[in-house]
């Protein structure tokens, strides 16, 4: 469930059909809920609307707060990535020159990694590629502090850790998403609030039904969309990394 265009009219199609099922029921059995109990069903009518909308609130919070936290740490590895390539001045030769020809292609798979999307064949042959030049820039950064051990040193060892620790956040976060657990209360309770909803409906009212599936709908999808970073129409910006990247190749 990571593709916000489709799960859009099939949230609303499932929520109509559960709110005219409601609304079919009530104009079969007209004595189902008797007047006395017309308070109480309108009580319960509130509680489950207000329960949905605790919810959907709940998750909202959980998917922006996730989406917050891509962004943060692109921001994070860009810098994290220029500061390295500003501190291969301090590497001794060759490794200074080993590692200026690594960055610049390992920048270059990030930018990849990220804006993969849903080919999963690319995604994991950047994040592949990755791997294989982090490796390399360690094994040329460990060359480097055999033949020189001081306070330069460390830093620039220090920096090329952070980077690459950075990344293995960064790809935490992309795959860090709202639990399916949380998702099918989410879809239980849209489902039994537009089924009591059309339970509820006054016949000259029924196609008020149409509105609150649909506005149900939009709001999950929001939800959805923020929760899925490599698809739909909101995605982190890579604008940082961009400039990190052409800020590398002398563009």
């Amino acid at each position: 469930m990571n593709r916000p265009a489709l799960f859009l009219p099939l949230c609303f199609v499932l929520l109509l059909a559960s709110g005219w099922a409601g609304a079919f029921l009530r104009e079969r059995k007209p004595g189902l809920i008797p007047q006395e109990h017309k308070e109480h069903f309108s009580s319960l009518e509130t509680s489950v609307l207000g329960m949905l909308a605790l919810l959907l609130g709940f998750t909202f919070s959980m998917a922006l707060s996730r989406y917050d936290t891509r962004h943060q740490l692109e921001v994070e590895e860009a810098n994290s990535i220029g500061t390295t390539w500003l501190r291969t001045s301090l590497l001794p030769e060759p490794q200074r020159s080993q590692t200026r020809a690594l960055l610049p292609n390992y920048v270059d798979a990030r930018v990849r990694f990220f804006s993969a999307g849903t080919d999963q064949t690319a995604y994991e042959e950047a994040l592949r590629k990755a791997g294989e030049l982090q490796q390399q820039l360690w094994q040329t950064a460990s060359e480097a502090a055999d033949a020189r051990r001081d306070a330069l040193m460390a830093n620039y060892i220090t920096t090329l850790n952070e980077t690459i620790d950075v990344s293995e956040k960064r790809t935490a976060a992309l795959e860090n998403h709202i639990p399916h657990a949380a998702w099918a209360m989410l879809i239980f309770f849209s489902l039994a609030a537009t089924f009591i909803v059309g339970l509820a409906m006054p016949s000259r009212a029924a196609m008020m039904l149409v509105i609150l599936p649909m506005v149900i709908s939009c709001a999950l999808t929001l939800v959805l969309d923020l929760d899925s970073p490599r698809s739909g129409l909101i995605r982190v910006d890579q604008s940082s990394m961009e400039r990190t990247q052409r800020a590398i190749h002398g563009k």
